[in-house]
Parts: structure tokens; C-alpha cells; sequence
């Protein structure tokens, strides 16, 4: 296939956006928008690595409060 008439639709569009004045401001949101993506991922990994810090802090202190609990049983040992 010929590249010259794929190239077509193409050179219209961008052509069609420099009259209508949109072209640098789509790239522009479009370029917002991919900083905002790349933060809302870095804000998803903190809260995934505060999720499992909270875990374990609830662990640590379930082991406590077994083995502060008078009568319960003491806590297994893992190793």
C-alpha cells in the first residue's frame, strides 16, 4: 500500500487542527494529562505501601495483645 495515501487522513486532521486552533492545546491537556496519570500511579503505590504497613501494625499489635491478655496462650513462634 501505498504510504503517501495512509499519510493523507493524517496530514487532513493535522491540518484541520492548525485552522481551528486546537492542535497545540490538545497536546497540552493531552501532556497534563499524562503528568496526572503518572502522579494518580504514585499516589497508588504510596497508599498500596501504607496498606501494607497498616497491616502490619494491626499484626504487631494483635501479637501484643495476646501476650498481654492474662490466660491466653502465648503467641507461636514463626521463624
Amino acid at each position: 500500500m501505498n504510504s503517501n495515501i495512509t499519510d493523507v487522513p493524517r496530514r487532513a486532521l493535522r491540518r484541520a487542527r492548525g485552522i481551528l486552533g486546537i492542535g497545540p492545546s490538545v497536546r497540552r491537556l493531552e501532556a497534563e494529562l499524562r503528568i496526572e496519570r503518572e502522579r494518580v500511579s504514585r499516589l497508588e503505590a504510596d497508599l498500596d505501601e501504607l496498606r501494607r504497613d497498616s497491616l502490619r501494625v494491626a499484626e504487631l499489635v494483635d501479637l501484643v495483645e495476646r501476650e498481654l491478655t492474662p490466660g491466653a496462650p502465648p503467641a507461636k513462634q514463626t521463624d
